[in-house]
């Protein structure tokens, strides 16, 4: 499926938008972007781009894919589905229409070459809505924390429970000696 177009290509989209329904492959890019990406399976692309007198392009999509990341606890791949909506709003170089004719909702990009090119867009999207932790089902179902000689995690609802782990205004002792070093900048 195609994700880049030289605008004189949509001006034919000026009275019925592209129907755009396929898939597109980046996952050798999303990969190279972010390193918690294991993987991405192609992303399935629905919507449509309408072409506004060549002077607003609407694209309006839902992105469908499904990344392997590593778990938050073990490092084990796990596979994440993502259904993300995708809307922007962009305008050619040469348009009579002001980025500012439009609310704060909405995305506005302008263009500085002739060229309408969704693959970062897409890319940025997906990469901003991945999860930023992610389990294993056995994590999710039995709740076991890592654990260590002498350490283990816990969950942030059992640190404030759990005893000797409360703050008490203190600190650290082995930090007291510092306190006094920037004596004069806390006056």
């Amino acid at each position: 499926m195609k994700t880049k177009w030289a605008l004189n290509e949509l001006k034919k989209y000026q009275d019925q938008p592209l129907i755009m329904d396929g898939t597109v492959d980046f996952s050798e890019s999303l990969k190279k972007r972010d390193k918690e990406v294991l993987d991405a399976e192609p992303i399935q692309i629905k919507g449509t781009l309408e072409n506004e007198k060549d002077e607003v392009y609407y694209v309006n999509l839902v992105l469908d894919t499904v990344l392997t990341m590593p778990s938050s606890r073990s490092l084990e791949p796990v596979k994440v589905q993502l259904t993300i909506p995708f809307s922007e709003i962009y305008l050619p170089a040469l348009s009579s229409v002001s980025p500012e004719s439009f609310t704060e909702d909405e995305l506005v990009e302008e263009l500085s070459e002739d060229i309408l090119d969704l693959q970062k867009p897409i890319e940025d999207t997906i990469l901003t809505n991945k999860p930023t932790q992610v389990f294993t089902e056995d994590e999710r179902q039995s709740g076991i924390m890592p654990s260590g000689k002498d350490w283990h995690v816990i969950d942030e609802e059992d640190h404030d429970d759990h005893p000797g782990l409360a703050d008490d205004g203190e600190g650290d002792p082995r930090f007291a000696a510092l306190k006094d070093l920037f004596k004069e900048d806390n006056e």
